[in-house]
């Protein structure tokens, strides 16, 4: 019997993430230490508070059946609450405009499949977080790069995008803080993207995961704080990085009804939600007190003053984070993004992303992240400044 996948799948080039824990495998299959700063894992512990919510939920009989499929209630309402706390944005209905997730990135993978349909053309941005161009494609659609640039601080030039293009585009996804430029928005730039979306009756898809990482400036904006940004919009939003739970599975998404809705209506017929004391432990998360995610700051913070200025002191060219624990460094002259990493893994023993995994325009850089601890950072820092280029 022959095997044969699906043409999609065929066609699909490897999980950047999957490849580089290949390779991570066979160096340490080796004997090798690597210092891993390649992928956005919070080695922080998830607050205790928030595990003795999860162990007392998870104790109680109710939350053992089947969870809905939206969310339960308790959790939607906290998170429109923390909505209205955190980023002023008032009045969202916790059961028509907020959805509960397993995590963002089945949200985000799962909105195309209720929004396009084949030929449909989406703007993705470029770098930019693969999964908004792989399930454009697994639907149909057609992607449409637009790249973020350094010397428009790594924001979509709107004017640039073509008026054909434009008028074709039926959605366009939007990140920040960015990954992996770590790039921030201002609600000026929101303002620009619901005239955009209006103009040219484009849906806005908002990821904010990283809102809450962020040093030495105002809190980011939402992109829902913009009059009119609802009418055109959804959010999606994430505990995974905020509270150290990236193995817990947990998010939502707030935004316009018809949307909101429409994602719903994917998730009834693809999966059965996410367990209720998991769902517990995000209350918990999000209507208790914050200082957790202000610790988690101040320990990124540090561990970013180490790592960006041993690399500095090392002679490279580091783009210091304002947001997100994503450091962009440019590579050497001579070397491509790919090779750079490749050098950094087998010389160094240090784990970094090419940021040509998130698109062409990442070329000349890689990235590392802040997940490791200060002395591990210091350490990756030496090193890389022995190796030979």
């Amino acid at each position: 019997m022959k095997i044969e996948l699906a043409a999609r799948i065929r066609e699909l080039p490897p999980y950047l993430f999957a490849d580089i824990d290949r390779k991570k495998s066979e160096l340490r299959k080796q004997g090798r230490d690597l210092i891993d700063l390649g992928i956005g894992d919070p080695d922080l512990p998830t607050p205790a508070h928030i595990v003795q919510a999860m162990q007392a939920a998870a104790a109680e009989p109710r939350y053992h059946r089947y969870p809905s499929y939206e969310g339960m209630p308790a959790f939607r309402q906290a998170a429109v609450d923390w909505y209205a706390s955190r980023f002023n944005v008032r009045g969202l209905d916790a059961d028509k405009e907020c959805c509960a997730l397993i995590g963002s990135k089945e949200g985000i993978a799962h909105f195309p499949v209720a929004i396009l349909n084949p030929g449909d053309l989406v703007l993705v941005p470029d770098p930019g977080y693969p999964v908004y161009a792989t399930w454009t494609r697994f639907v149909g659609g057609e992607v449409y790069t637009v790249p973020l640039r350094r010397e428009n601080g790594f924001l979509p030039d709107l004017k640039a995008i073509p008026a054909d293009v434009a008028k074709r585009a039926k959605m366009m996804w939007i990140n920040y803080p960015n990954n992996p430029t770590a790039a921030l928005a201002t609600r000026d730039f929101y303002k620009e993207v619901v005239d955009f979306a209006k103009r040219f009756d484009v849906i806005i898809a908002s990821d904010v995961a990283y809102s809450e990482i962020y040093y030495d400036v105002e809190p980011p904006p939402s992109f829902l704080e913009v009059d009119g940004a609802k009418d055109v919009g959804i959010e999606f939003q994430s505990l995974s990085k905020t509270y150290n739970m990236t193995g817990w599975r947990i998010g939502f998404a707030v935004g316009n009804a018809a949307l909101v809705g429409g994602l719903g209506k994917v998730k009834t017929n693809t999966d059965s939600g996410a367990f209720e004391a998991v769902q517990a432990a995000a209350v918990a998360a999000l209507s208790s007190s914050q200082a957790c995610v202000e610790e988690s700051r101040k320990i990124y913070r540090e561990r970013r003053g180490v790592l960006c200025g041993g690399l500095r002191a090392a002679g490279f060219e580091v783009l210091e984070p304002k947001a997100t624990f994503y450091v962009l460094v440019a590579c050497p002259r001579g070397y491509s993004s790919i090779e750079f990493a490749s050098k950094l893994l087998v010389d160094a023993g240090v784990v970094a992303t090419p940021a040509t995994g998130f698109g062409a325009c990442g070329e000349g850089f890689v990235r590392l992240t802040l997940c490791a601890d200060r002395a591990r950072m210091a350490e990756a820092a030496e090193r890389v400044k022995n190796v030979k280029l």
